[in-house]
C-alpha cells in the first residue's frame, strides 16, 4: 500500500470512530449530507434551501454547517 493511500485509510478509520462515539452533548449542527439523510431530503434540495434562505446554516473552519436551532425550528427528531 502506498503512503497517501495508508494516510487516507487511517482518516477513514479515524472518521469512522468519531462518528460512531455516542455522546451525551446535544449536536451544535449537522453538516449538508448529514442533514439531508435526517431530513430525507436530497443534498440539492438542501443546498436549494440554504440558498435561498429557507435554512440557516454557517461556515466552520471551511465547513457548511446547518445549526442544531434549525432541526427544532422545523420540528425533527433528534438523530
Amino acid at each position: 500500500m502506498n503512503m497517501p493511500q495508508a494516510a487516507a485509510d487511517n482518516r477513514a478509520a479515524r472518521r469512522a470512530r468519531q462518528s460512531n462515539k455516542k455522546s451525551s452533548e446535544a449536536r451544535l449542527g449537522y453538516r449538508v449530507g448529514e442533514w439531508s439523510a435526517l431530513t430525507g431530503t436530497s443534498r440539492q434540495t438542501t443546498w436549494r434551501a440554504i440558498r435561498n434562505g429557507e435554512l440557516k446554516s454557517i461556515v466552520y473552519c471551511g465547513i457548511r454547517l446547518i445549526p442544531d436551532s434549525e432541526r427544532v425550528r422545523l420540528g425533527f427528531e433528534e438523530a
